[in-house]
Formats: structure tokens, C-alpha cells, sequence
């Protein structure tokens, strides 16, 4: 045993994961990095308010004196795309965080047990496929009222279905696993043997499928504040950005295409780390 800990501790670092790490993967946590960043201190990268109207600076074109351009009531554009990070940020995060933690919880459970438990859990699963994840989601902010609140629990109660599907998948094949089988011998609880052998072993794809559905989040969410069931004006969330911006394409192009931008930006980010979190945890047939 302590001649492997020697060996391991003196591999190369291309076997390591720093080595194995793709440029995407690189290139996408820099950018993440940059997002982050901007939304900690977008006060210190701007001396504009984002929410104070300016009725002696509409609709200026993106200048020295503001990067992007301001809108038709005379907020810089810059202030309100550096503000919205940390807002689009949110939405993506926090919306995804119980329905990772669900699905992967019921999906573990559903593949481990099988049978009738398996049937009954993943009914629900077809129930909640038979319907559009964009219509669900708008129907329930309809029902719950707009709102940055209202629209993550929209999501949350919707977006679970794919990690479900993705662990119990998993699960059902690591339970025949030789491992699984002696961790049943030793007399080792069912609760343990999912939680602390099984998942662990059958999580992957799920963590890989999270990192790329944050960019699909956003977007619901910035979809919900185009359609004006989001994030309520005035705040600078992108997707009530855009919507605000579209009746001046034509004298004002700047208001809808920065916020356009930053979503484009955003998608690339998570697009790259998630193809190169993929690469990197993709240890078998290498």
C-alpha cells in the first residue's frame, strides 16, 4: 500500500488531472473566472448606477464615455450588463442546485432498489417528460407571479428530469458490480452502499450534464424576462435587457445586442468547461 501511494505521488503530471486538463477546459474556467469576477465587483468597474435614469444621455452610441451605449432612459448599458452577470449568475446556480441534488437522489434510489420502487419513481419521471420544460416552467411562474424567486423555483421543480434519468442509468449499471456485491457481504446498509460506493462511482455524467445546463438555465431565465414573467424591471437582468431593447434595433441597436452578447459569452464559457469536464473525468478507454 505504501508502495502505491509512493508511485501515485510521483506519476507525471500528464497523468494527473492538471496534465490531462484540455485547452477548453482551461479556456472555459478562465472565462468562468471572468464572469465571476465581474459579478463580485462590477461597482468597482463602473462609476454608473445601473437603475439611475439619465434623461440627458438617451439613447447615446457606445463612446469613451460609455463603452456600450446607453438606453432610452439614459442608463449606461455597460453598468447594466456588468450588474446583470451576477444576476443571470444567480438564476443559473442557485436553479440548479436542488434539482441536481433531487434527481441525482431519485435516480440513485430508483436504479439501487428497482422493481416496484423503480416503477413508481420513474413514472413520475415520464409524467413530468410528457410536457415542454419551457412550458411547464412558464406555466408555474404564471401560477407562483413573476420574480428573480418565483422563476428559480419554476425551474427547480422542472429541471430535476435529465439527472434522474443520468444516475439511475448509472446506477443500474454499478449495482452489478463485484464491489457493490461485497459491500452487500460485508453487511454494509443499503443507504451506505448507495451513498458512499455507488454514487460516487455513477455521478459523473450528471456532474458533466450540470456544468452545461447552467447556460441552458440562463437562458430559461432570460427567456422568462423577455416574455416579462422574470426578473422585473428595473432591474439589469439580460433577457429583460433584450426585450427592453428591441423596440430600438433601429436607433438603438446597442441595448439589445451587449446584453446578447454577454449571454453568447456565457454559453461559450460553460459550453468549453463542460466539454472539456467531460474530456477529463472520461478516464476509461483512454
Amino acid at each position: 500500500m505504501g508502495s502505491l501511494a509512493t508511485l501515485t505521488r510521483t506519476l507525471p503530471l500528464r497523468r494527473t488531472w492538471v496534465g490531462r486538463a484540455s485547452p477548453s477546459f482551461w479556456a472555459g474556467l478562465l472565462m468562468l473566472a471572468v464572469l465571476i469576477a465581474v459579478a463580485l465587483f462590477a461597482v468597482r468597474l463602473t462609476g454608473y448606477d445601473p437603475i439611475r435614469q439619465n434623461f440627458e444621455t438617451i439613447l447615446l452610441p457606445p463612446s469613451g464615455a460609455h463603452p456600450f451605449g446607453t438606453d432610452n432612459f439614459g442608463r449606461d448599458v455597460f453598468a447594466r450588463v456588468l450588474y446583470g452577470t451576477a444576476i443571470d449568475l444567480q438564476i443559473g446556480f442557485l436553479a440548479l442546485l436542488f434539482p441536481f441534488c433531487f434527481g441525482v437522489v431519485l435516480g440513485a434510489v430508483a436504479g439501487y432498489y428497482g422493481g416496484l420502487v423503480d416503477s413508481l419513481l420513474m413514472r413520475s419521471v415520464d409524467v413530468m417528460t410528457a410536457f415542454p420544460f419551457l412550458v411547464l416552467v412558464i406555466a408555474i411562474v404564471a401560477f407562483l407571479g413573476g420574480g428573480l424567486t418565483n422563476m428559480i423555483i419554476a425551474i427547480s421543480a422542472v429541471a430535476w428530469v435529465p439527472y434522474a434519468r443520468l444516475v439511475r442509468a448509472e446506477v443500474l449499471v454499478q449495482k452489478s458490480m463485484e464491489y457493490v456485491q461485497a459491500a452487500r457481504t460485508l453487511g454494509f446498509s443499503r443507504g451506505r452502499i448507495i451513498l458512499r460506493h455507488v454514487l460516487p462511482n455513477a455521478i459523473t455524467p450528471a456532474v458533466v450534464y450540470a456544468v452545461s445546463d447552467v447556460i441552458l438555465i440562463i437562458l430559461t431565465g432570460s427567456s422568462l424576462g423577455f416574455l416579462g414573467l422574470g426578473v422585473k424591471p428595473p432591474s439589469p437582468e439580460w433577457g429583460l435587457m433584450i426585450a427592453e431593447g428591441r423596440s430600438f434595433l433601429f436607433n438603438g441597436w446597442w441595448i439589445a445586442t451587449m446584453p446578447g452578447l454577454a449571454c453568447l459569452f456565457t454559453g461559450i464559457t460553460f459550453t468549453l468547461l463542460g466539454d472539456g469536464l467531460a474530456d477529463l473525468l472520461r478516464v476509461k478507454g483512454q
